[in-house]
């Protein structure tokens, strides 16, 4: 989980988010040694690559970063001669989980020390969206991260109709640099975040001139947006990869109705969905009812085939994925 330090002063020159490292520096000049062993006409390329993979192997082992710097290794991206060698392992690389994956957001989070901690309470793979406006937003999102949740800033954004997304909510028609103002004010009310989503916005996500100073500012800082969906006419992912954000969107809202039954029959199309897409983003609120049930089906998602996941991972294989996965007949619930 990426950590982010609250109210953070970032530099002009920072480096980015996402950049190889010095690791991935090596395995870079490793892989241009095997080029040039290959330039040769009468060099054996097999054996140019084994030369490699032995170096690689041989540097893995003496690595000790923890196994986020292991998962951070793009095996993907290395030239298909080198995965085929036979007795070449890579020590200490994850297997790959097939499992479908469910990431579970709960919204509206801060307003109510209560809920929020009972939602806290939840197993630490469900992600956490905190209103950035609350007086202990900063303090329970603190506690959040602590408890190993990933936590991301329910952005306040203005809906179509007359309800209030709440303070520093970001609006259509102001200057850019006044939303990049509002933007960042809301990130310094929250701790240890990794993106957004949304908070209404049916009004605000529709227009892509106010849209494009947002994302460039969560590029530069190197966060996700997560798109709600709260209307059928967003411009969120469109924009999004326009700009190079990782994006994705909302897949099944949990608890538009908050009964018991409701509520079961909504983790049961969530099970449906990822069963068939090999993973899926749903979002939730803090009443008690939702809490309740996800206390309880959480229980037992293991045995029945599915695993939580963080958001990020699971917008990540999103982004990575061909063909992406497939959100059409999405519900948008009532526009907010």
């Amino acid at each position: 989980m990426t950590k982010r330090r609250y109210n953070e002063d970032l530099p002009e020159d920072r480096p980015k988010r996402g950049g190889p490292g010095p690791f991935g520096m090596a395995l870079a000049l490793m892989f241009g040694a095997a080029m040039a062993l290959t330039a040769d006409s009468h060099a054996d390329p097999r054996s140019a690559y084994a030369q490699v993979a032995k170096s690689i192997t041989k540097t893995l082992r003496t690595w000790t970063m923890d196994q986020h710097g292991y998962a951070s290794l793009r095996i993907g991206d290395w030239p298909s001669q080198l995965l085929t060698l036979t007795d070449v392992t890579i020590p200490g690389l994850p297997a790959v989980d097939n499992t479908p994956a469910i990431a579970i957001v709960i919204d509206d989070l801060g307003n109510d020390a209560a809920r929020t901690n009972a939602a806290i309470a939840l197993p630490a793979n469900v992600t956490l969206s905190f209103l950035p406006y609350p007086k202990r937003t900063l303090e329970l999102s603190r506690l959040a991260h602590s408890a190993g949740h990933e936590v991301i800033v329910h952005l306040p954004m203005q809906p179509t109709g007359n309800e209030n997304p709440g303070e520093g909510a970001l609006k259509v028609g102001l200057r850019s640099d006044e939303l990049q103002q509002r933007l960042g004010w809301s990130l310094a009310r929250v701790s240890e975040y990794d993106g957004v989503n949304n908070h209404m916005g049916s009004r605000f996500t529709t227009s892509r001139a106010d849209l494009l100073p947002v994302m460039r500012e969560l590029k530069a800082r190197g966060l996700f947006f997560l798109d709600s969906r709260t209307t059928e006419k967003t411009q969120v992912e469109r924009v999004a990869r326009e700009v190079g954000v990782m994006t994705g969107s909302r897949d099944i809202f949990i608890d538009d109705d908050r009964s018991a039954v409701a509520i079961a029959r909504q983790l049961a199309l969530i099970e449906d969905f990822a069963r068939k897409n090999g993973n899926v983003i749903a979002i939730g609120h803090p009443y008690p009812e939702t809490l309740k049930a996800l206390s309880t089906w959480t229980k037992t998602i293991k045995e029945r085939g599915f695993r939580l996941a963080p958001l990020r991972e699971v917008l990540n294989a999103r982004e990575t994925a061909a063909p992406a996965v497939v959100t059409a007949g999405v519900s948008f619930g009532p526009l907010r």
